[in-house]
């Protein structure tokens, strides 16, 4: 199986295709049919049952536009680019760690020696000098020209704006998960090979938050996975994950959690132990927020892919968004308590003066570290608070500090396309996608062996009843009914059942299984219960 032939089939089969066709198309966007939908869906189903439900994070579903501040805070505006390089002659763009070996694990400097003397791999003619590219897409907000916002380059940062929310949500205790499953956007500049490289794209992220002093410690149940690691300096091994965090491959207890998770997600919904691993970035490739990252790599025809990032983020997020925004980030360090004196709002004087927008103001400043002359914005007007309004008081406080933050990051399209790759089964003439069953678009094919003699009408029945208890059948009477299995089984579809006369007669099916092709005659309550998950 190579990439030419997944897209074929995914294009046939109805799972993607390019957007936009009837347009000549625009590159970077991919619709999905039928067929993909539902894989999809039962990926992040598997997906949510290992992180929310099992691992307790709390789902989020941030807004997909946010205010420049946001992330000029976050350092995207400033930091979230690809190197840039034009051709002089035919004015194609590229970009300049695709043209050159190893590109991509490269430094500017180092990319922008190597590049030197590379010609256009278009016309032949000589590139212009390596610039840099922000990746995000801009939009105003409002009418006219609106304030300038960008379209989230990744779902990350909704979780890190709700911290404070979901912190309450938590009854204020650490360590806690945000999870949320969205689109994101980047404008790349050369989107390539489909689904691998997108402008618009499906992640699935989780923000683990914990005191700097209180890392979570790694669970027997997690430390016995087995694990394929590619270290920085270029050391394969393979082992548990508790061996490699023992011996100092993985330095973090909470990355290795998480490179744990990862893999035993991977491998549920179908990807092959064999053909995944997790590699290290160096130093030259680390994001701007990390202190240690690992990226999930499936093997492919088209070499390793990157799927999946599990990286150490430090305090960096929650302290850049606390020192630009109005918000309070920190957290109490538990056993610090010492008396202060603090300044607090005087309600009764703000009642008075400001009436109905004394809620608004109470509000506004919550979160904050209230102190003389502090400004807060009501319905669009500054207002100065002065000791008027409030007054000292004598409490008990605690020393403050920023959580640090473990994110896995899961890319839901590039997962997708290397499942079907590294799941598809040759066997003589027949092919196939070995899809576990959780992962499977549908439950069941159901196929009357002939279109006549009432065999259909009873095909539609045992149909309706499947799905009125959940079994998400597909139906199929076209063609003969091995050519049937064969395109269920393309699909992946784990069960088939075939109605004929016999089933008239004694209420029988013929269910089949995908991988063995093993047939057994059962009841139709009984083929109905073995296929619901």
């Amino acid at each position: 199986m190579d990439f030419q032939k997944v897209i074929a089939v995914a294009t046939r089969r109805g799972i993607f295709q390019p957007a936009f066709e009837a347009y000549g198309g625009l590159a970077g966007f991919m619709d999905y049919g039928p067929v993909g939908v539902r894989m999809r869906r039962r990926i992040l189903e598997v997906w949510r049952k290992h992180y929310v439900i099992d691992a307790g994070c709390l789902e989020l579903d941030g807004a997909l536009i946010g205010p420049e501040s946001l992330f000029q805070a976050s350092g995207h505006l400033g930091e979230f680019d690809d190197a840039l390089v034009d051709c002089k002659s035919c004015g194609k763009q590229f970009r300049a760690d695709h043209l050159v070996k190893s590109g991509e694990e490269m430094s500017r400097e180092e990319l922008s020696n190597a590049i030197t003397g590379t010609a256009c791999p278009g016309c032949g003619e000589e590139l212009s000098e390596m610039s840099s590219f922000n990746l995000m897409f801009s939009t105003g907000v409002g009418a006219g020209n609106g304030s300038p916002g960008y379209l989230r380059p990744e779902t990350a940062q909704s979780i890190f704006l709700a911290f404070p929310w979901l912190l309450r949500q938590n009854r204020g205790k650490l360590p806690m998960a945000g999870a949320q499953i969205g689109r994101s956007f980047r404008n790349e500049i050369s989107p390539r090979q489909g689904p691998l490289r997108m402008r618009e794209f499906t992640q699935m992220e989780v923000e683990h938050f914990f005191l700097p002093s209180d890392e979570p410690k790694l669970s027997d149940e997690l430390r016995n996975i087995t694990i394929n690691l590619l270290t920085a300096n270029g050391n394969e091994t393979n082992s548990t994950v508790g061996e490699a965090f023992d011996s100092g491959i993985i330095g973090s207890s909470l990355v290795a959690c998480h490179l744990a998770r990862a893999q035993h997600f991977l491998v549920t919904i179908g990807v092959p132990s064999g053909k995944l691993r997790f590699r290290q970035h160096g130093s030259n490739e680390m994001a701007h927020y990390s202190s240690d990252c690992w990226d999930g790599e499936i093997n492919t025809s088209l070499g390793w892919i990157e799927t999946i990032g599990v990286a150490h983020r430090g305090d960096y997020d929650l302290s850049a968004h606390g020192k630009a925004s109005s918000k309070e980030f920190r957290v109490a360090i538990p056993g610090t308590e010492k008396e202060m004196e603090t300044w607090v709002p005087d309600i009764g004087k703000l009642g008075k003066k400001f009436k109905g927008d004394a809620k608004i103001i109470l509000e506004a400043i919550k979160d904050l570290e209230l102190k003389p002359n502090i400004s807060v914005d009501v319905n669009g007007k500054s207002i100065d608070l002065t000791t008027e309004y409030m007054s000292l008081k004598t409490e008990r406080r605690s020393e403050m500090v920023y959580p640090n933050v473990v994110e896995p990051s899961f890319g839901l399209d590039r997962i997708l396309y290397c499942l079907l790759e590294s799941s598809w089964k040759v066997d003589s003439d027949r092919e196939w996608i070995s899809l576990p069953q959780s992962t499977s678009p549908y439950d069941l094919l159901v196929a009357p062996l002939m279109t006549k003699d009432g065999l259909d009408e009873k095909a539609h029945e045992i149909l309706k009843a499947a799905v009125n208890v959940g079994v998400d059948a597909y139906y199929d009477e076209a063609g003969s009914i091995g050519r049937r299995y064969a395109r269920a089984d393309e699909i992946g579809i784990f069960f088939s059942m075939t109605i004929d006369h016999q089933t008239l007669e004694d209420g029988t099916v013929t269910l089949r299984e995908r991988d063995s092709k093993n047939q057994s005659r059962v009841s139709i309550e009984g083929a109905i219960n073995k296929v619901r998950r």
